[in-house]
C-alpha cells in the first residue's frame, strides 16, 4: 500500500549522493511502497493516500530499501542537473562503448563509489555504477535499445 512518507529520507539521499538541495524537491510530496519511493506535485495527492489498491502514484523517484536505494531514470532527468557531485560526462566514443559493452573501464577523477548520473552533451541519459574503476551502464533495456537506435553516436 500506498503512503505518504517523511520527505528527509528522499531529500537526504539525493543531497548526499549528488548534492542536490533539498530546495529542489520543496513542491512535491513523497510516498513510500514497497520496493521504493514515489513522487507527485504537492497538490491534489492526498485524496489518493488512504485507498487500499493504490500501488503506485506519479513517478517513481527512487527503487529499493532505504539502506540500498538506486535513482530511477525519471529521477535523474527531471533533478540531475542540479548535482553538482558524482556526474559522468562521456563522449561518442564512451557511449557508443557503454551501450555496446555494458562498461567502460577507467579512473574517474572527483567521482564516488556507487551510483553516478551518467550525461552525454549535457543531458542526462540515466543511472550509471561507478565501482574499482568501471563504469556501468543501469539502463533498462528498452532505454538502451532507444539510445542505441537514436542516431546520438
Amino acid at each position: 500500500m500506498l503512503r505518504l512518507t517523511d520527505r528527509s529520507t528522499v531529500e537526504t539521499y539525493f543531497r548526499e549522493r549528488f548534492a542536490i538541495s533539498p530546495e529542489v524537491f520543496r513542491e512535491y510530496q513523497f510516498y513510500k511502497a514497497d520496493k521504493g519511493f514515489w513522487m507527485t506535485s504537492a497538490q491534489g495527492a492526498d485524496k489518493y493516500t488512504g485507498l487500499k489498491r493504490i500501488e503506485c502514484l506519479g513517478i517513481r523517484i527512487l527503487k529499493g530499501e532505504e539502506r540500498s536505494l538506486k535513482p530511477t531514470t525519471y529521477a535523474l532527468q527531471l533533478f540531475g542537473r542540479y548535482a553538482k557531485i558524482n556526474v559522468v560526462d562521456i563522449n561518442r566514443d564512451e557511449l557508443k562503448k557503454l551501450l555496446e559493452e555494458g562498461s567502460l573501464p577507467g579512473r574517474l577523477d572527483n567521482v564516488d563509489e556507487g551510483y553516478v548520473i551518467i550525461r552525454y552533451r549535457g543531458d542526462v541519459l540515466g543511472c550509471g555504477f561507478y565501482s574499482k574503476g568501471l563504469l556501468r551502464g543501469r539502463f533498462r533495456k528498452g532505454r538502451s535499445g532507444a539510445l542505441a537506435s537514436s542516431g546520438l553516436y
